[in-house]
């Protein structure tokens, strides 16, 4: 009796054009991206620290609002990323999730 391997379907994801796997025309070399608790090593070389926010967005729970950190530096969007390198998504410490403005309330003071 012969046995065959079942190869699973890879739908790709929303404007990809393929797998996340396939090489990719800019070289899709691997780099580290993080965000929270999950961190993978994943074919992104080429592409833009803007282009991994949005492809990635659900798959690392990425917050749009969050600070792009590459090598240990603060970058934009528009940076490109490398084979290599480490990609994180972060709010620095301080920072709350949700940004909402309470209108001021007045203070009073006890008079003794």
């Amino acid at each position: 009796m012969q046995e065959r391997t079942h190869t699973p379907t890879v739908l790709p994801g929303p404007g990809s054009g393929g797998d996340i796997f396939d090489a990719s025309p800019a070289g899709g070399g691997l780099a580290t991206v993080a965000s929270g608790v999950y961190a993978e090593q994943i074919p992104v070389s080429g592409m833009s620290v803007g282009e991994i926010r949005r492809r990635f967005a659900d798959r690392f729970d990425i917050d749009p609002r969050s600070q792009a950190v590459l090598d240990g530096q603060d970058v934009a969007d528009d940076v490109v990323v490398r084979d290599g390198q480490a990609l994180m998504f972060t709010h620095r410490a301080g920072e709350k999730g949700a940004r909402r403005s309470f209108p001021s309330r007045p203070v009073h003071h006890r008079s003794s």
